[in-house]
């Protein structure tokens, strides 16, 4: 059994004023959530678009998507787009934001022809001093993808390096 701090405020809630909020405000937080399908077409074109050598024939008979589904149907349906996430931080995008790694899980493959709900949260939010970059922030966080049944078929966990620069 999950207990929530009655407490904690919601991705809508924080959205409504994100200015001045502490680190650990971000930990635990939900993603609003959403759903992702993959159709046959978009499969062909990603998998056009990454070097794989098939005709759209030959794909069609393809059950599976491409595995990198899980990147983009992940963000694309987390309710988040990662402009939000920099909002809702009240992050500067000027200052030069960089994915730091990018770990996706699989627990099967991801199908072609099916809707998937997307939920996420963000792990943690992080301060350090960087000795190349200086004051940095890391930001952890988590989204999956489960099927109709609600089981789980893949996650990604995102890590993003943030510089802060303190005028």
């Amino acid at each position: 059994m999950i207990l929530q701090n009655k407490d904690k405020k919601t991705w809508k809630e924080l959205q409504l004023n994100p200015k001045g909020l502490t680190n650990d405000t971000f930990s635990d937080l939900q993603f609003p959530g959403g759903t992702f399908f993959i159709d046959k077409s978009t499969n062909f074109l990603i998998n056009k678009s990454t070097g794989v050598l098939v005709n759209e024939r030959d794909l069609n008979k393809f059950i599976n998507a491409h595995p990198i589904f899980l990147f983009t149907s992940t963000l694309r349906g987390s309710g988040a787009s990662i402009q939000d996430i920099f909002d809702l931080l009240d992050y500067d995008v000027n200052n030069g934001p960089m994915l730091g790694q990018c770990n996706m899980s699989f627990d099967s493959p991801i199908r072609i022809g099916q809707k998937y709900k997307i939920d996420g949260k963000i792990i943690s939010l992080n301060e350090k001093d960087s000795k190349k970059l200086g004051k940095i922030k890391i930001l952890d966080f988590i989204l999956s993808l489960f099927d109709e049944s609600q089981s789980q078929i893949a996650s990604v966990n995102y890590v993003w390096i943030l510089p802060v620069k303190d005028f």
